[in-house]
């Protein structure tokens, strides 16, 4: 049986949408997804969403780009921090739309 993948994206604007794909997408169809040309991958952690950490595909540029806060994702990243022990510079966030890849079973 072949496996198919979904993309979720958080937008900035906090809203969700899920895009399935019949094969794991390569990163040229994220990038449009999430209007970059360059992705980061940082982590993230929410319960109710995952019951484990959780990559969040980035645009890196984001900032330079002045892209918009994504609140849910920087809540994400900061969950994340805090059950890992990493730390960010205060203040640091996550800004623009992000993408997080997950095989459906």
């Amino acid at each position: 049986m072949a496996q198919s993948y979904k993309v979720i994206l958080w937008k900035t604007d906090g809203s969700e949408q899920e895009i399935i794909f019949d094969k794991k997408p390569a990163w040229e169809k994220i990038y449009p997804l999430i209007n970059a040309e360059l992705i980061q991958i940082c982590k993230g952690f929410i319960t109710g969403f995952s019951n484990r950490s959780f990559e969040m595909l980035t645009d890196e540029e984001s900032k330079y780009n002045n892209k918009e806060r994504n609140e849910r994702a920087t809540v994400a990243w900061y969950n994340w921090q805090v059950r890992t022990g990493h730390a960010c510079i205060i203040g640091d966030y996550i800004a623009g739309d992000i993408a997080i890849v997950q095989k459906v079973a």
